[in-house]
C-alpha cells in the first residue's frame, strides 16, 4: 500500500512488514552510495546492482521510512524480497 502523500509503501521483508520511504534525503543518500547523480544516472545505474548496492538501497529507504533498524532488516532480507521492496518504492513513487 502506498501513502502518496507522504512517499511511503508498505512492503514485506519475509513475514515483516516495513515501510519504506522515497524521501530527497534517501534519494541524496542512495545517490552517493551508488555514485551517480540524477534519477537518469541512476535508472541506468539500477541495471547493474550488486547485493551491496541493494542493502544500500534499501537501508536508506527503510531509514526514511523511520526503522532505526534498518541496517539490521536490509541485512536480513533475502534478495528478492528487497528487490521487490525496493522496486515497489521507486514505482509507487516516480512513476
Amino acid at each position: 500500500m502506498t501513502n502518496s502523500q507522504s512517499g511511503q509503501v508498505r512492503a514485506h521483508l519475509g513475514d515483516a512488514p516495513v515501510t519504506l520511504r522515497l524521501s530527497l534525503a534517501a534519494l541524496m543518500q542512495i545517490e552517493q552510495a551508488l555514485e551517480v547523480s540524477g534519477l537518469e544516472a541512476l535508472s541506468e545505474r539500477f541495471r547493474s546492482l550488486s547485493a551491496t548496492d541493494l542493502s544500500r538501497v534499501l537501508t536508506a529507504l527503510l531509514t526514511a521510512g523511520g526503522h532505526e533498524n534498518a541496517q539490521a532488516l536490509a541485512d536480513a532480507a533475502a534478495p528478492a524480497d528487497a528487490a521487490r521492496a525496493v522496486l515497489s518504492c521507486f514505482e509507487a513513487n516516480l512513476t
